[in-house]
């Protein structure tokens, strides 16, 4: 007799922007002025709330940017959210497709939303480049076998 098998599902149940802020700090003609590229800082986090019950898990990109010239120049904050179904994955997989495939889903609309509120702040818009999640998690792996031994 052969054992059933479970279907492999993975499946955004819902996403959105759980909060969004940009600070305008009021030197847009300094961009005009000059060809000079500002200096942009990306920081990138991912948070996951696995208490969700029925296969449903939280994954939310946790995204800051700060833009600077010889002053700031202005400051986005983005959490973009989903929740995701997921079904059928061994638990070594679970991590993996948290941390790797579920954000890998979400960045593409993150990513519009970002450049389109840097353009609406007076700025041209930022288009961040594309991201590769398995490097970031790699490098979580190993900081935190760093910081165990």
């Amino acid at each position: 007799m052969a054992e059933k098998v479970e279907a492999q599902t993975l499946e955004i149940v819902v996403q959105y922007i759980k909060d969004l802020s940009f600070e305008n700090l009021g030197f847009v003609s300094s961009l005009v002025s000059t060809n000079i590229q500002p200096q942009i800082d990306v920081q990138l986090k991912i948070n996951i709330d696995k208490s969700k019950k029925n296969d449903e898990f939280f994954v939310e990109l946790v995204t800051k940017i700060d833009a600077k010239l010889d002053k700031p120049l202005f400051i986005l904050e983005l959490n973009y959210a989903g929740e995701f179904f997921i079904r059928g994955f061994s638990s070594e997989m679970m991590d993996p497709i948290l941390y790797i495939e579920c954000p890998r889903l979400l960045f593409p609309f993150a990513r519009s939303i970002i450049a389109h509120a840097v353009s609406e702040g007076g700025f041209p818009p930022l288009y961040l480049a594309p991201v590769n999640f398995a490097d970031l998690y790699q490098q979580q792996l190993e900081s935190k076998s760093q910081t165990m031994q």
